[in-house]
C-alpha cells in the first residue's frame, strides 16, 4: 500500500492519475457515440463514417499545429489543457444539439483540438522518462495502464447511465471530467523547462527527418487499430440490435477487456527487452485474429464474457509497446515520431469506423467484425516480414 501511495504522489504518478482521467472522459464518449448517433439521433449507420472522418482529419491537422508550437517553446502543459478544453466542448455539444449538420462541426473542431492531448501526454512522459533515468518502454506501458483501468468502470458506466438516465446526463459528466482533470494538469505537472539550444541547434531537430522504418511499423500499428476501432464501433450496435442483448452489456465487455488488458500491459515491457517487440507483438496479432473470429460465431453473453481475455492480450501488448517501438526507432525525433503514432492511431480509428459504417449500411453489423480480422491479418504479415529482414541483416552482420 505504502509503495502505491509513494507511486501516485510521485512525478510519475501525476502523469498516471491525468492520463487516467483524461481517459475517464473520453471514455464517457467514445464508446457510445456510435449508439448515441444511431439510436439517440435516428441516423443511418453510414453517418458514422462521415462524422469519424471528419473529425479524425480535423485531429490530425490540429496535432501537427501543436506539434509546431511545441517545437517553438510552447509549454506542453499549456497546449495539453486547451486540447482538454476541446474534450469539455465537445462533450457539452453533444449533450445539446440533435442536428447532424450541428454534430459534425462540433465534433470537428472540438474533437479535432482533443485528439491534441494524446501526443501531448506521450511527449511529457518520455520527456520525463529520459530526465529521470527510468525506462520509457516501462514507464510507458504503466502509464498507460491507467487507462485500461479507467475503461474497467468508464465504459460500463457511460452505458448504465445512457440506460438509466440518458446521453445528456452522461455526456455532461465526460464535460465535468474534463474540467476536474484540467484543473487537476495545471496544479500538478511542472512547467516546461526553455530549451537550452542555440537557434541553429533547434532547427536541426526541427529538420531531422523520420527513418523510414518507423513509418513502416507505423503502417503496422495502423492496422491494428482499424481492427480495433471497427470493433469497438461495431460490437455495441450487433449485441444490441442484431442479438437483443443489454444496452448495458456492450460496456460490461469493454470493462472486462480493460481488467485483462493491465497484467497483460505491465509485463509486455519485460516480454519485448526478453525476446523482442516485433514478436511480442506478432503474439498478439495472433490472439485477435482469434478474438474476432470468434466474435462471429458465437452469441451468448458468457461465451463474449469469456473470449475478452483474448481480446486483453492483444490490446494490452498492442498499446503496451507499440509507441516505444516508434521512438526507439527515432530518438533523435521523439516529438515527430509520438506525433506520427497518435496520427497513425487516429487514422486508424477513423477507418475502422468509416468502414464499419459502410459494411453495415449494406450488409450488416455481424459482417462489419471481419474487416477486424482482415485488417490485423495484413498486419501480422507486414509485421512477420519485417521480423525475417531484420533476422536477415543481424546475420549478414554477424557473417
Amino acid at each position: 500500500m505504502k509503495r502505491i501511495y509513494h507511486f501516485l504522489s510521485s512525478e510519475a504518478g501525476n502523469y498516471y492519475i491525468i492520463n487516467g482521467l483524461t481517459a475517464l472522459s473520453y471514455a464517457l464518449i467514445i464508446p457510445i457515440l456510435s449508439i448515441f448517433l444511431i439510436d439517440g439521433l435516428g441516423f443511418e449507420p453510414i453517418y458514422i463514417g462521415i462524422y469519424t472522418v471528419a473529425y479524425t482529419v480535423s485531429g490530425i491537422y490540429i496535432t501537427q499545429k501543436f506539434g509546431a508550437l511545441a517545437d517553438k517553446g510552447v509549454d506542453h502543459k499549456v497546449l495539453f489543457i486547451i486540447a482538454l478544453m476541446g474534450i469539455v466542448c465537445a462533450a457539452m455539444s453533444y449533450a445539446f444539439l440533435t442536428a447532424f449538420w450541428q454534430i459534425l462541426i462540433a465534433g470537428t473542431l472540438f474533437m479535432g483540438v482533443a485528439r491534441a492531448s494524446i501526443p501531448m501526454i506521450l511527449i511529457m512522459v518520455r520527456h520525463f522518462a529520459e530526465s529521470s533515468a527510468t525506462d520509457p518502454t516501462q514507464l510507458n506501458a504503466q502509464i498507460r495502464s491507467s487507462v485500461s483501468f479507467i475503461w474497467i468502470l468508464g465504459p460500463p458506466l457511460a452505458f448504465l447511465l445512457v440506460d438509466k438516465i440518458g446521453f445528456e446526463f452522461t455526456f455532461l459528466m465526460a464535460a465535468c471530467a474534463g474540467v476536474f482533470v484540467a484543473l487537476y494538469a495545471w496544479g500538478k505537472l511542472p512547467q516546461q523547462e526553455k530549451a537550452s539550444a542555440t537557434k541553429g541547434e533547434s532547427q536541426a531537430l526541427q529538420n531531422q527527418a523520420i527513418p523510414r522504418v518507423v513509418y513502416y511499423l507505423g503502417a503496422v500499428l495502423f492496422l491494428g487499430n482499424v481492427a480495433n476501432s471497427n470493433y469497438i464501433t461495431a460490437m455495441p450496435l450487433y449485441l444490441t440490435n442484431d442479438l437483443n442483448l443489454p444496452v448495458s452489456f456492450p460496456g460490461l465487455l469493454l470493462g472486462l477487456t480493460a481488467a485483462c488488458e493491465i497484467p497483460i500491459m505491465l509485463m509486455s515491457a519485460k516480454w519485448a527487452k526478453a525476446i523482442g517487440t516485433t514478436k511480442v507483438l506478432l503474439l498478439s496479432f495472433i490472439a485477435a485474429m482469434v478474438f474476432y473470429i470468434s466474435c462471429t460465431l458465437i452469441e451468448s453473453m458468457l461465451s463474449f464474457i469469456l473470449i475478452q481475455i483474448i481480446n486483453g492480450v492483444f490490446y494490452g501488448i498492442f498499446v503496451g509497446v507499440g509507441i516505444s517501438l516508434l521512438q526507439d526507432k527515432a530518438p533523435n525525433c521523439i516529438g515527430k515520431a509520438t506525433a506520427y503514432y497518435s496520427n497513425m492511431m487516429a487514422l486508424g480509428s477513423m477507418a475502422g469506423a468509416s468502414l464499419m459504417g459502410i459494411v453495415a449500411q449494406y450488409f450488416g453489423y455481424k459482417e462489419a467484425l471481419f474487416i477486424s480480422f482482415g485488417a490485423i491479418l495484413i498486419a501480422f504479415i507486414m509485421l512477420f516480414f519485417y521480423e525475417l529482414l531484420m533476422r536477415k541483416n543481424q546475420a549478414l552482420q554477424e557473417a
